[in-house]
């Protein structure tokens, strides 16, 4: 197959690539060279910014193109220009966030979007952000066609390479181990997928020509908070101490879901942690143990050179992150003024 895949260096565009050579595909990378450019040099690298024309793709054919750094809908209607009707499958990789409601458990394919007030808007953040997918969707659909176009929304994509240091980081704090601030209840739901499982359910869907819309998360299996963490425990520090919080007085204390805390979500919200994955699922996803996906990201994030490849904050394309994770001092006096609420017994 000859795949094009906008965006293919970083995280999710890097495992892709990876994945697509090691299965003998022919593979374009279309990405601006600020991150990772001397990687797969067997690929073809088109260097392009595609906010100022994709030119580079004039006249070229591809099997399937997989656009993993769509934010804006003229970004898809720029890539359209020049793909459309000269790719046989195009997959854009869209977010859960789409949805315009997250508030029930089991939200599927069909569930209504996001919409935005303005949606000329450009600005990228918690409140735009889901709404622009769901544009980039209807842009896309609008130029390939239903019969053409397969649209992904991820969840929580985690792993190695991960630029956003989300997950990555309770694995960072399993691993310095003593007393870990464990959020909530132990049995709230939370969903990720590790990204070498998404990136190659992706590419089967572009072998196959698959087209539709699929959310994209795993574990296949309900997970839990309180699994998650004893797993991370278990494979990374055995002698690290979790000690559970109540949620009412963590967010009295101000503690940012998601961001100060990873992956956590108050029970308002973790609807989120709840979305329907059967589509996906019945079209052969298979997600590897968490155990797998623990070692393998701890072992990555244990090399030097780590912060040099995902600290590059000013290349993405994406919305502004921010900081994520407790500060271990502010931990340290939480779980401290726990103890005394709790009167010593936490």
């Amino acid at each position: 197959m000859e795949l094009l895949i906008l965006g293919g260096t970083r995280f999710l565009g890097r495992h892709l690539a990876e994945q697509a050579l090691a299965r003998g595909h022919e593979v374009t990378l279309l990405h601006r060279g600020h991150s990772g450019p001397q990687l797969f040099p067997q690929a073809e690298h088109l260097i392009s910014d595609r906010n100022l024309g994709l030119q580079v793709l004039e006249g070229r054919r591809w099997d399937a193109a997989i656009d993993t750094s769509a934010y804006l809908p003229r970004q898809v209607r720029s890539a359209a220009a020049r793909l459309a009707g000269k790719v046989g499958i195009y997959q854009l990789v869209s977010s859960i966030s789409a949805y315009a409601s997250l508030t029930e458990a089991g939200t599927a394919e069909d569930a209504a979007l996001a919409t935005l007030a303005d949606p000329t808007v450009e600005t990228i953040n918690g409140e735009t952000y889901g709404g622009l997918k769901a544009l980039c969707e209807a842009e896309a659909l609008l130029a390939f066609g239903e019969q053409h176009c397969c649209i992904v929304r991820p969840g929580l994509l985690v792993g190695p390479f991960d630029p956003t240091g989300r997950w990555t980081w309770w694995v960072q704090r399993l691993m310095q181990g003593g007393e870990v601030l464990a959020p909530g209840h132990p049995g709230a739901p939370v969903q990720f997928i590790d990204v070498r499982d998404a990136a190659g359910w992706m590419l089967d869907q572009a072998e196959r020509g698959t087209v539709g819309a699929f959310n994209l998360t795993g574990p296949a299996q309900a997970l839990t908070l309180g699994e998650f963490l004893g797993t991370a425990q278990a494979v990374l520090n055995p002698a690290a101490q979790l000690h559970w919080v109540d949620e009412d007085f963590v967010l009295g204390a101000n503690v940012a879901p998601w961001s100060d805390l990873p992956v956590w979500l108050p029970q308002a919200s973790q609807a989120l942690h709840q979305v329907d994955i059967r589509r996906a699922l019945a079209a052969g996803l298979v997600c590897r143990p968490l155990a797998q996906t623990l070692h393998d990201t701890a072992e990555w994030a244990g090399l030097p050179d780590t912060t040099a490849d995902t600290a590059d904050g000013a290349s993405t394309a994406g919305p502004a992150r921010p900081a994520v994770g407790l500060p271990p001092e502010r931990e340290a006096a939480l779980l401290s003024a726990w103890r005394a609420r709790a009167g010593g017994q936490a």
